[in-house]
Formats: C-alpha cells, sequence, structure tokens
C-alpha cells in the first residue's frame, strides 16, 4: 500500500494528500465556474460557457430520466451538476499527475514511521486522485445517502413503507447501496492509477524511456474514459437514490 503523510496517525488519522486534492478539485470547479459566467452571452454562448451550459442540459437529463417531478429535479439539478464535474475533475487528477518523494528518513508525527518507509522503499506519495482513496468516495456515497433519507423523510409515511415494498429486502438495499455507491467509484480509479503505477515502475531505455511506454498510453486512455465514466455512473446513482425517496406526487397514497 501507497505511503500518504497523515494527521493523527495513532488516533484518527486524516489524509493530508485527500484534503489537498478535495481542496484543489473545488477550487478548479469555482475557477471554471467564474469564467463561464464572467462574460456571459446569452445570444451567442462560447468557449466555457458553452461547454458548462451543454454540461447543464446534460445533467438537467439525467435528472428528469429519474426524479418523479420537474420540483424534484429542481431540487437535485445543482446537486447532481456540480458532483458531476467535481468528480470528472478529480477521478482525472491521479492520470495526469502523481507525486512522488523519496524520504530519506522517517516522520512519526505524519504518520511516516521508519517501518512504512521501508515497505514503500522510502517512497510518500503527495499528490493523487482524492476518489483513489476510499474515505473519499465512500464519504460522498455516505453524503447522497443521508440527502436522500432526509428528502424521503418530507413524507413519514411514504418514506417508513418504502423499506418493505416491495419485499423486507429493500431495508438490506439501504444498507449495501452506499457501500456500493462508493466502493465502485473507489475501485475502479485506485485500479486504473495503481496499474499506471506499476507500469511506471518498469525498466527504463536509455534512463528516460520506459519499455512499457506504448502500454502506458492505451491505459491512460483506457482509464480516462473509465474515469468519465464513472463520474456519470455516480452522478446518475446519485439522481436514482434521490429520486426513489421523492415522494412527491405520491402523497394520496400515504
Amino acid at each position: 500500500m501507497p505511503n500518504f503523510p497523515v494527521l493523527f496517525p495513532d488516533t484518527f488519522p486524516i489524509n493530508l494528500v485527500v484534503i489537498g486534492t478535495i481542496i484543489l478539485t473545488g477550487l478548479v470547479v469555482l475557477i471554471v465556474m467564474r469564467v463561464a459566467v464572467s462574460k456571459m452571452d446569452v445570444r451567442r454562448p462560447r468557449g466555457v460557457q458553452n461547454f458548462v451550459e451543454w454540461a447543464i442540459d446534460f445533467t438537467a437529463g439525467i435528472a428528469r430520466d429519474t426524479m418523479p417531478t420537474e420540483t424534484a429535479v429542481r431540487f437535485v439539478l445543482p446537486l447532481a451538476f456540480f458532483t458531476l464535474f467535481f468528480l470528472f475533475i478529480a477521478n482525472w487528477l491521479g492520470l495526469i499527475m502523481t507525486i512522488s518523494v523519496k524520504l530519506g528518513h522517517p516522520i512519526p508525527a505524519l504518520g511516516l514511521t521508519a517501518a512504512k518507509l521501508a515497505s514503500t522503499k522510502g517512497s510518500v506519495i503527495f499528490f493523487d486522485s482524492p476518489t483513489a482513496n476510499m474515505s473519499c468516495a465512500l464519504g460522498l456515497a455516505v453524503l447522497v445517502w443521508l440527502i436522500s433519507h432526509a428528502r424521503g423523510l418530507r413524507h413519514p409515511k411514504l418514506w417508513f413503507r418504502h423499506f418493505f415494498s416491495p419485499s423486507p429486502l429493500g431495508l438490506l438495499e439501504e444498507i449495501t447501496n452506499p457501500l456500493t455507491h462508493g466502493m465502485r467509484l473507489f475501485g475502479n480509479i485506485f485500479a486504473g492509477e495503481a496499474l499506471l503505477t506499476v507500469m511506471l515502475q518498469a525498466p527504463f531505455a536509455l534512463g528516460w524511456i520506459p519499455w512499457t511506454l506504448p502500454l502506458i498510453l492505451l491505459w491512460l486512455l483506457y482509464a480516462g474514459f473509465v474515469a468519465t465514466v464513472q463520474a456519470y455512473v455516480f452522478s446518475v446513482l446519485l439522481c436514482l437514490y434521490i429520486g426513489n425517496k421523492s415522494f412527491e406526487g405520491h402523497e394520496h397514497h400515504a
């Protein structure tokens, strides 16, 4: 397993790389949104504005396919759009660049003990995709789960009844959904970056050209495709889970 600098390693470990890359991803999203609205042209949108408007329309289509009413669409659209955009950038960070530093001495305060450094030959990662970390991916999934149930509780009777419809196994689904939602994202992003790291550690020709360069290029294309698809899949499931607990239009069945 790779080494990361962490705070409070002996009590409640906090991965500093994940925190930093989450903040970086959020800043990139804010900057792109700012650029998109800085020179808005309603008649002839172009550049970043045109791309953002297309992304909003694309997300709105997902929401309308999964939400029961237009009110529910308006509720979920901002969350779905920013989640899709955030995950697209976050998933690509580790493919664009991964920074690994060789440390010659341990730093116990950051969880970098001599034993951990020995297990990775002194290598410590200082930049990676935040979604390649299980805590980040599961945290996003649990957040979606909480939002969906908070919306469902607006109609308590229907919310309680849905746990047993069409069978009592619905209760089991409520436990497994956030796990599969987050683990799917984490597993795909982590696997893509892990294999890329293995390829980059292959012997080099002339001291700087990896023998696996053709495979690296092919894998980068495939991993980039997977990273994009996973952002889309996570956002679709977000809309689906919240839509399943949006009981507007069903109040008369309560």
